[in-house]
């Protein structure tokens, strides 16, 4: 049950994290699926504060 959840959870931050960066411009298929396979939550904080904080796709990816 757990690991569904955290699965879930991943999967509902990696979204959040897409539909910030898709306000940016296009998003790759390789950084979309790159995105979309992070499992790990501390990683996917990490990247939606940057989608936040990022003036551009190519200024997140440098911040990766």
């Amino acid at each position: 049950y757990d690991e569904g959840k955290a699965e879930r959870k991943a999967e509902r931050k990696a979204e959040a994290v897409l539909n910030l960066l898709e306000e940016l411009g296009e998003i790759s298929d390789d950084l979309r699926v790159r995105i979309i396979s992070e499992k790990d939550l501390d990683v996917l904080k990490r990247w939606l504060k940057q989608a936040v904080k990022s003036e551009s796709i190519d200024e997140f990816i440098e911040k990766m």
